[in-house]
């Protein structure tokens, strides 16, 4: 036969009456009066069937059994205030999944998005090598580098596509001028940086605007584009990047663009919800984001 139990609230009248051993002052604590607080302790009494408090002219003391209950109750109340304020934090936190490449340009959008919106926790995890499908396991939205996915069960929302073109330091493209075809043909005497092993983003590039260059005399390859325009700015040789993710170095002649010529690659980064139930948190942060895309 299963017992009745107590209410939180009168586990936290026995709580507050144990730390003052004076109904008077738990009252004055939880806000009640001293007889609505004799009468809640009498009322758990009864619920576990022993008394809890002996009850004398100087006062209470706690019985043996209120002693003991007092740990009992201080870790179930604990744990109820733990569970409801998890709930809480977790209605209000998203957690976000991106490659390393774009974090420059995310972590601005996201501060202004938690300044905006200053109950919302966005937690960012960024990962080196690109997904292929979204991990909504762990996460609430994923961006994926690529082409859409050709799928009805998640939302897909184009943050802006990749535009690419040569990039370097100022210092090493300083007295490079003329015309187009002249700055060219010194292409091959820099350092090619490429962001991965079939020198692709060169490839495209070239393909788009001259037949006359085709390799650098010197190359080397990363595993991920932001080495690879991380050594660019330490003038290691010219990278093809993608013009927004740069956005903001070339802004501050952190990086220097040396051709106007661009090209789009096809691909661009997606940002991807399930499309089952998102709240409307997560729909803020969507729009949010999304606002300044291509």
């Amino acid at each position: 036969m299963a017992h009745r139990l107590p209410s939180t609230k009168q586990l936290q009248i026995f709580l507050a009456t144990a730390q003052h051993l004076n109904f008077t002052h738990a009252g004055e604590a939880m806000n009640m009066t001293q007889g609505a607080i004799s009468r809640q302790v009498q009322s758990l009494e009864e619920i576990v069937g022993v008394n809890l408090f002996y009850r004398q002219a100087r006062g209470l003391s706690l019985t043996p059994e209120g002693e003991r209950f007092v740990s009992l109750a201080e870790e179930v109340v604990g744990q109820l205030q733990r569970a409801v304020r998890e709930v809480a934090e977790g209605a209000n936190r998203i957690k976000l999944n991106a490659p390393t490449c774009i974090t420059s340009w995310l972590l601005g959008r996201l501060a202004e998005f938690q300044q905006h919106y200053p109950d919302i926790n966005v937690e960012l995890t960024s990962t080196t090598k690109h997904q292929v499908t979204p991990n909504f396991d762990s996460f609430d939205l994923a961006i994926l580098y690529g082409k859409p996915l050709k799928t009805k069960t998640i939302n897909q929302t184009l943050l802006f596509n990749e535009r690419l073109s040569p990039i370097c330091s100022p210092e090493l493209w300083a007295s490079e001028e003329g015309t187009l075809e002249k700055r060219l043909s010194k292409l091959a005497d820099f350092t090619w940086l490429h962001a991965n092993a079939e020198q692709s983003d060169w490839h495209l590039w070239l393909s788009e605007f001259t037949s006359g260059v085709k390799k650098a005399k010197r190359n080397q390859t990363f595993a991920t584009l932001d080495q690879s325009m991380g050594a660019a700015q330490l003038g290691y040789g010219i990278a093809i990047g993608d013009l927004t993710l740069a956005e903001r170095d070339l802004k501050l002649k952190h990086l220097v663009q040396p051709f106007n010529e661009s090209v789009l690659s096809g691909n661009g980064y997606y940002l991807m919800t399930p499309s089952r139930a998102e709240s409307q948190h997560i729909t803020q942060l969507v729009e949010w984001l999304a606002k300044d895309g291509e």
